[in-house]
């Protein structure tokens, strides 16, 4: 009897040892799932998307400003992890990687029907077209040393009826995070 109890305690712990670890690795995957995370020596940059910096409009919906202020949502967190305070840049490219690897820039959106909007949590959104970004750059800001901030950017197909909807076009870019270095400047 005694020999038949040490067998079902030693299958009840190896059991609960195997859904605790099971249990732990399902977590910590699921947790990190949609948060992809670029870092550097200075500046930390987690995406929390699971599509990363990437941007792929690739329904094309012409839709007003006001609709395109509540699609989806690219979030992500700059964290400075330095002692000084550093001036970065958020970019909005063209994801080469990707148009070639689909071999669609015959199919790729005219970027001046294409609007972005970019907030952080303490301003109101700023709405630009980006055709009219000068090499991309949405924004040029400085953060204080060991402190983060969070943006939001949305992107949308402006409704000039020039579009149909349904449309074979669409867009592939890519969000990219600068840092610009500890030079701060006074006005940008």
């Amino acid at each position: 009897m005694l020999k038949y109890r040490k067998k079902e305690i030693v299958i009840v712990t190896f059991i609960l040892l195997f859904v605790l670890v099971s249990t732990h690795f399902i977590f910590y995957k699921f947790k990190n799932s949609s948060n992809v995370k670029y870092n550097t020596n200075t500046l930390d940059v987690v995406f929390h998307e699971k599509s990363g910096d990437k941007v792929n409009m690739l329904k094309v919906s012409p839709v007003t400003d006001s609709v395109g202020l509540s699609s989806k949502a690219y979030k992500f967190t700059i964290t400075n992890n330095t002692n000084k305070s550093l001036k970065y840049a958020i970019n909005v490219l063209d994801n080469e990687e990707e148009i070639k690897k689909h071999d669609c820039s015959s199919y790729q959106i005219s970027k001046n029907l294409i609007k972005l909007a970019i907030r952080s949590k303490k301003e109101k959104n700023s709405v630009y077209i980006l055709s009219d970004l000068i090499n991309g750059n949405v924004v040029n800001r400085v953060i204080p040393a060991k402190a983060s901030v969070e943006y939001t950017l949305r992107f949308w197909v402006t409704n000039n009826n020039t579009i149909p909807t349904g449309s074979k076009l669409h867009y592939h870019g890519i969000i990219q995070v600068k840092d610009l270095g500890t030079q701060v400047a006074v006005n940008f």
